[in-house]
């Protein structure tokens, strides 16, 4: 299957999770699932879902498998669904069993043997009747966001909605936007972006706190922790105007692993500054600097803004890492900024990745 969408807006219902991504979360216990929403565990079982029909042998029995539906062994899910036990995993199933979002049967009571099916799949996602192996780890798969709300939804009726990591990072994901002209920035780069934020892209610790459920402390610490990860870039700003969160490998899932890379054409251009330093014809006398806060001394010129210029490195050991630094540039006037004319760079001159669904 092609991967031709060049975009991620806001109103868009469903977003693509690349399964390669995805599955690493599934093999290492880096970041806990612990939570009252279970965001996580139940994108785990979109990710398993087939998009066509497929016929499975297991313990030398056939069974098939339609569009919606996985079939496996119990002693499997407690991977998939990142849960405890075999008996905590069952629980999960119940769970989203009662809330409405899928059925399940057991084929094999000895065997343990089970199939589940996502409800209403031809509604949110690609159904194909024709028969054909679904691979596991390789490809996307969609999950639909009007799920993801209803989720929300239940666990607020039955308490407090309180997230996991993994369920935050997915959070992060379904609402990353790339070229969406309401989103400033998002032109340049993938921004996360939750639909009551006015176009722009600014998060602060206190508005994910109540999000999420969590303490302030907990989600800075939570913040550095997939920062030096490698899963996110951030572009921290002054006083209380918060930090744009970029995750790693968005443009490569949309773009393919050969997209074209971020690069720098004048001061400004980055989220929608073009009129940061006053213009120059005698490049000669520019001096620039890096500095890691906003510099106290005196102003670049009268009546100028402050600058500051952040480099990321992402370590090349991270599976999340970027063949090449990112490179931000940020300043105190950048919610009054105006995007100028001709600045928008768009997907890659080659051909999309293929990369398939299901």
């Amino acid at each position: 299957m092609a991967c031709t969408q060049q975009k991620q807006l806001v109103c868009f219902p469903k977003v693509r999770v690349p399964k390669k991504w995805f599955r690493y979360f599934n093999d290492h216990k880096d970041f806990r699932n612990e939570g009252t929403l279970h965001l996580f565990s139940l994108i785990g079982l979109y990710s398993y879902a087939n998009f066509r029909s497929n016929t499975r042998h297991i313990n030398g029995k056939k069974y098939m498998e339609g569009p919606g539906q996985w079939i496996c062994k119990l002693s499997a899910l407690p991977r998939v669904l990142r849960a405890h036990s075999k008996a905590h995993a069952l629980e999960l199933l119940d769970y989203f069993k009662d809330a409405g979002f899928l059925d399940y049967e057991m084929l094999d009571e000895e065997a343990g043997i089970l199939r589940y099916t996502i409800r209403e799949w031809e509604r949110h996602c690609t159904h194909l009747e024709y028969n054909y192996y679904s691979y596991k780890c390789y490809g996307f798969f969609f999950f639909p966001i009007p799920v993801g709300r209803h989720l929300v939804t239940i666990s607020k009726r039955k308490g407090t909605t309180i997230f996991s990591e993994l369920d935050a990072i997915m959070d992060f994901w379904l609402h990353t936007v790339l070229n969406d002209p309401q989103v400033a920035g998002s032109e340049y780069m993938p921004v996360v972006y939750y639909a009551n934020m006015k176009g722009q892209p600014l998060l602060s610790y206190s508005y994910l706190a109540k999000r999420w459920g969590w303490s302030k402390s907990r989600v800075g610490r939570f913040i550095l922790k997939i920062e030096e990860a490698g899963l996110i870039s951030r572009v921290s700003f002054s006083s209380s105007r918060g930090s744009v969160i970029s995750p790693c490998r968005y443009r490569e899932m949309i773009y393919g692993e050969d997209c074209e890379k971020l690069s720098l054409q004048r001061i400004g251009e980055i989220l929608g500054m073009a009129r940061v330093v006053e213009s120059v014809e005698d490049t000669k006398d520019l001096e620039m600097t890096v500095q890691s806060s906003v510099p106290s001394g005196k102003q670049v010129y009268p009546g100028g803004k402050y600058l500051r210029i952040q480099v990321f490195r992402v370590p090349a050991n991270s599976f999340f890492a970027r063949p090449v630094p990112l490179i931000f540039y940020s300043s105190l006037d950048w919610g009054k900024s105006v995007v100028g004319d001709g600045l928008y760079r768009g997907p890659p001159k080659g051909k999309p990745a293929e990369e398939g669904g299901g």
